[in-house]
């Protein structure tokens, strides 16, 4: 994206880790120790990471995030965590020390494509007042001093918004708040222990290592071609997502694929989704 893009003065990636060479390895994080060492001696301005990993799926736990935002705030840097793929597994900006974070109405929020939702700590509010963007549909700053004015009770004018999708999105969140939050993250946890279990049960590895494999997206290897770009799961109804390459150091024979558990039809029916997937995978292994 950076190279494609307008990229920063200058940025470092801490690539995932294969345990080995095999065509199934696993990936791992680089060890939070070591990526705060980094950031100690980078002082960046921002340190950026997913919460969830949507072509891996793979998942920071929140002690690997808090320790992050540690390191990051010892050296003047704001935390940016993208929970776009993260589902109901909602992240605690105070307790983490997340400054900025990022997610979106589809996915886990179970709603239509329609905005970026930017959440903001203190720390966040205060560098965005001293910032000036290069963009105008993409002026974080512009759209903070739009919510404000809708906040205050008046409208302001930036661009034409979406709002039918931003209408069903305050519906689906008050479905959800309804049921509540809480219980749906434990919903999103328990589904993914059940699919990750069904999954290995019918011989498919995990790409995820131990200790960081997501609840919400699941990354399986495989050596069919069916399987990888999604049409085994079409033949018998379901739909998948192809696999993509990780850029990490991955094997030649390197083949994913992709199980999105997202939405609150899967959350309030766990037992008759993993039994759907569950039947499906019989069919095609």
């Amino acid at each position: 994206i950076f190279d494609q893009g307008v990229s920063p003065a200058h940025a470092e990636v801490a690539k995932a880790c294969p345990d080995t060479a095999a065509v199934d390895q696993q990936f791992s994080p680089v060890p939070a120790e070591e990526v705060c060492a980094q950031i100690r001696v980078e002082r960046p301005d921002l340190v950026i990471a997913p919460q969830v990993e949507t072509s891996a799926g793979m998942l920071l736990p929140d002690s690997y995030i808090e320790a992050l935002a540690v390191a990051a705030h010892e050296v003047g840097a704001l935390v940016v965590l993208d929970c776009v793929a993260a589902g109901a597994l909602w992240a605690d900006m105070e307790a983490l020390g997340i400054d900025v974070l990022i997610t979106a109405p589809q996915k886990g929020w179970t709603s239509t494509p329609c905005a970026g939702i930017v959440m903001l700590s203190e720390r966040a509010l205060t560098r965005l007042e001293t910032s000036a963007s290069d963009s105008f549909a993409l002026d974080l700053k512009k759209w903070h001093s739009v919510m404000g004015t809708y906040l205050g009770g008046s409208h302001a004018y930036h661009a034409t918004m979406p709002t039918d999708g931003l209408a069903g999105f305050h519906e689906t969140y008050n479905e959800m708040a309804d049921v509540g939050f809480d219980e749906l993250k434990i919903r999103q946890i328990e589904l993914g222990r059940q699919v990750r279990q069904s999954m290995e049960g019918h011989g498919f590895k995990s790409l995820a290592a131990e200790g960081f494999k997501s609840p919400t997206v699941i990354v399986s290897h495989t050596d069919r071609a069916d399987l990888k770009n999604g049409s085994a799961f079409a033949n018998v109804g379901l739909q998948s997502a192809a696999g993509v390459p990780l850029e990490c150091g991955e094997s030649a024979d390197f083949q994913t694929f992709r199980i999105g558990l997202f939405g609150m039809d899967k959350l309030m029916n766990i037992d008759r989704t993993v039994s759907i997937l569950d039947n499906a995978l019989r069919k095609i292994v």
